[in-house]
């Protein structure tokens, strides 16, 4: 696997989104159930945006996940999906291709990036997730590892 990293100056994005905080164990089934509550009917106003997950808060023990679709907003039927902001700042990026359960190779040359930069983390990361396919090699995840600027 041939993964490219690079730093960048990540711009603020907005959408709509449920906050939850999931102990690292139960993080995949807790994705999947808010992201079920997203697309229920009169959750989201109609339209078209990628799905992402914001991690922050995290330890060592599990994290706030902010789950939601970009460039939407909430459509009112589900009180717990509410307009959501991104922040922006600098980051290292890389583009995960294929199955997500192979994410974490993507996410282990991250880290070794920042370790031989010698970069400091905020911790906090962000996945926008792709168009979908049913072909595993098509789908991309673009990962984000927030870092400590200074100024």
């Amino acid at each position: 696997m041939s993964v490219t990293s690079s730093i960048i100056d990540l711009a603020p994005m907005t959408g709509a989104g449920i906050q939850v905080y999931a102990k690292w164990p139960d993080v995949a089934p807790t994705i999947r159930a808010t992201f079920d509550r997203l697309y229920k009917p009169g959750s989201l106003v109609p339209g078209h945006g990628h799905n992402f997950i914001l991690y922050s808060n995290e330890t060592k023990e599990g994290g706030t996940l902010l789950i939601g679709v970009l460039d939407r907003e909430p459509g009112g039927d589900d009180p717990d999906v509410k307009a959501v902001h991104i922040p922006g700042g600098r980051t290292i990026t890389a583009a995960h291709k294929g199955d997500y359960g192979r994410m974490r190779e993507t996410y282990d040359v991250l880290h070794a990036e920042v370790k031989a930069k010698a970069l400091r983390r905020i911790w906090m990361s962000l996945e926008v997730y792709g168009d979908w396919s049913d072909d595993p090699a098509k789908v991309k995840t673009d990962l984000y590892l927030y870092l400590a600027v200074a100024i």
